[in-house]
């Protein structure tokens, strides 16, 4: 299949690691970032301690102190991708390789630190320094700049799940044949400005342990985070002797304008997943697992409907819910499910149930136990299809499916 488009390349940063082995291992151990957050009671969350800014180029090093967090989070998450697929673009040409980036939130914490300068010291405090990060695709060109990339740069919104659809943008990029490889993902940032405004809102859940797809808690668990993958055209990659993490069998975008009114419906979720599918070239019963956008939130019930529409008659696939191990990381969310696929079809894990959306596949929820407590089962996908399910509760969707290399 020369013209299938392979995963050749992971760079993750997440709460719960900087690697796709170390993402899936944790995962699957049912261990939590969440913790409580700082200056709020009650509200948990959680940050990236440590960025992994070492894996940057030693060259492209002195720009760092410039950039912004999200800057930062892409930067590094890019530069694991590039050092995982052993792409040296000194012997790459630099015009064929692109770049697709998705953000939901973009540069808002440098728009809230420089509109507090000049609040604060009027026009005379406005800083170069920020303002240059004051627009959503400076990352993009940050990353473009450090690895040498220079053919087609994209930075794209599409709410929360613009990760995911960075992602189906740069295998569109290569299966039309403007780039041989495509550099992709999503980040977002979290800081104090978020986190007020979000508690300015009520938007924060004042429990720790609500259960993504079971105990629907108002707000979100806010999070940050970054995943870059390095996708590249199949006789390209194996032209230079790479492997890959996984082939991208399909994916589809659509918008569901109901999830803003009190009467929502599942309908565009449906015909997303529907549709990935169909370019995919498989069934609902290829599928054993899927990874879906649940948080606990009133939205979880139109994600459960699709499901259940789209496998009905099909043998249930397990569903899992990140963001109850990581929380709310917005735009990065998608890239890190995706992260978390391929790294799971290299080596399979067991799931325990506490990361499991629903007991029998998409049919009910998880029993309880008369203290609250879930049972720890382990689970494992039944076939090595796995289909990655994003949704912005403004109303985008993204559906994208990953198979075996072959």
């Amino acid at each position: 299949m020369n013209d299938a488009v392979l995963i050749t390349g992971i760079g993750a940063v997440s709460p719960l690691g900087v690697s796709a082995a170390a993402l899936a291992a944790r995962c699957a151990a049912g261990d939590s970032a969440l913790a409580p957050l700082p200056g709020v009671d009650g509200a948990y969350g959680a940050m990236v301690a440590d960025l992994p800014l070492d894996a940057i180029p030693p060259e492209a090093r002195t720009r760092i102190g410039r950039l912004d967090r999200v800057c930062r989070l892409f930067l590094s998450a890019a530069s694991l991708a590039v050092d995982d697929a052993r792409l040296d673009m000194r012997h790459s040409d630099a015009e064929r390789v692109g770049l697709s980036f998705g953000t939901g939130l973009g540069c808002l914490l440098t728009n809230a630190e420089f509109n507090e300068k000049v609040e604060q010291g009027g026009p005379p405090a406005a800083s170069p320094r920020l303002f240059a990060y004051t627009v959503s695709s400076a990352a993009a060109g940050e990353v473009s700049i450090a690895l040498g990339i220079k053919g087609v740069n994209v930075t794209a919104h599409q709410g929360f799940a613009a990760g995911l659809g960075a992602l189906g943008y740069g295998y569109d990029l290569i299966r039309s044949g403007k780039a041989d490889v495509v550099v992709a993902g999503g980040a977002d940032a979290l800081g104090n400005a978020l986190v007020q405004g979000l508690a300015d809102m009520g938007l924060l859940k004042r429990v720790g342990g609500a259960a993504s797809l079971g105990d629907c808690a108002p707000g979100i668990c806010p999070s940050e985070g970054a995943a870059v993958l390095v996708l590249e055209r199949a006789d390209h990659a194996r032209g230079r002797g790479a492997r890959g993490w996984a082939r991208i069998a399909g994916y589809a975008a659509g918008f569901e304008p109901t999830l803003t009114r009190r009467e929502r419906a599942p309908t565009a979720l449906v015909e997303t997943m529907r549709a990935a599918l169909q370019r995919s070239g498989h069934t609902p019963a290829d599928v054993g697992l899927v990874i879906g956008s649940a948080h606990a939130t009133a939205v979880d019930d139109i994600e459960r409907a699709a499901l259940t529409t789209v496998f009905a008659g099909a043998p249930p696939p397990v569903v899992l819910a990140p963001k109850a191990a990581w929380g709310e990381c917005f735009a990065a969310h998608g890239a890190l499910c995706v992260a978390l696929a391929a790294a799971q079809l290299r080596e399979p894990n067991r799931f325990e149930a506490t990361q499991v959306a629903y007991e029998s596949g998409v049919r009910e929820g998880p029993p309880q136990r008369p203290n609250g407590e879930r049972p720890r089962r382990t689970y494992a996908g039944r076939s090595p299809l796995v289909m990655v399910h994003t949704l912005c509760y403004s109303g985008p969707t993204v559906a994208l499916l990953l198979a075996p290399e072959e």
